[in-house]
């Protein structure tokens, strides 16, 4: 890679690759599991939020064990390069705080998913006033949703993963 085109060239792959992949299993195996059952509510043995919290923790938490690796290894191939976006970039700011271990990074990638996304999610079901949903129309939800989820946490995941390698501390001169 050569470049901040060609970075966000690899980014937008990334993005349409986790993006379109996740919606369709993600939609695909919803609908397999709810085509028969009944509605979805907020609470009970078929309840929608356990979904939507378990999805978010583990949608990003699982991507983030795969993405991190398969990137890194790319990396060390030489078959592409580190990324820095420069200091003014947020997303830059982002995967520079996060952990190089790909096991914390992908934890701390699974609870934003399950904090963030999913508690925002099941607000807007609650403004929105909704109390229960048909399995077809979840499964349809379910795969837009987790394909967004996907597409959107899959950036600072890669960015992890290429993201320059801190400077080294000085050594002090010895005397």
């Amino acid at each position: 890679m050569t470049g901040a085109a060609t970075a966000r060239d690899h980014l937008r792959h990334e993005v349409l690759v986790a993006g379109i992949s996740n919606a369709f299993f993600n939609g695909l195996i919803a609908w397999l599991l709810l085509r028969n059952g009944p509605a979805l509510r907020w609470g009970g043995e078929h309840s929608f939020v356990v979904d939507v919290l378990a999805t978010g923790l583990l949608l990003p938490f699982i991507v983030a064990l795969i993405v991190i690796p398969l990137q890194r290894s790319k990396l060390n191939k030489g078959k592409l390069q580190a990324i820095d976006l420069g200091a003014d970039s947020l997303m830059q700011s982002i995967a520079n705080r996060l952990p190089a271990s790909t096991f914390k990074s992908a934890v701390l990638f699974g609870l934003f998913g399950m904090c963030a996304i999913g508690t925002l999610t099941l607000a807007g079901f609650y403004l929105a006033g909704v109390q229960a949903v048909h399995p077809v129309s979840y499964a349809i939800f379910k795969g837009i949703w987790a394909g967004i989820m996907a597409g959107l946490l899959v950036v600072p995941m890669v960015m992890v993963a290429l993201r320059t390698a801190p400077a080294a501390a000085p050594v002090p001169a010895a005397d």
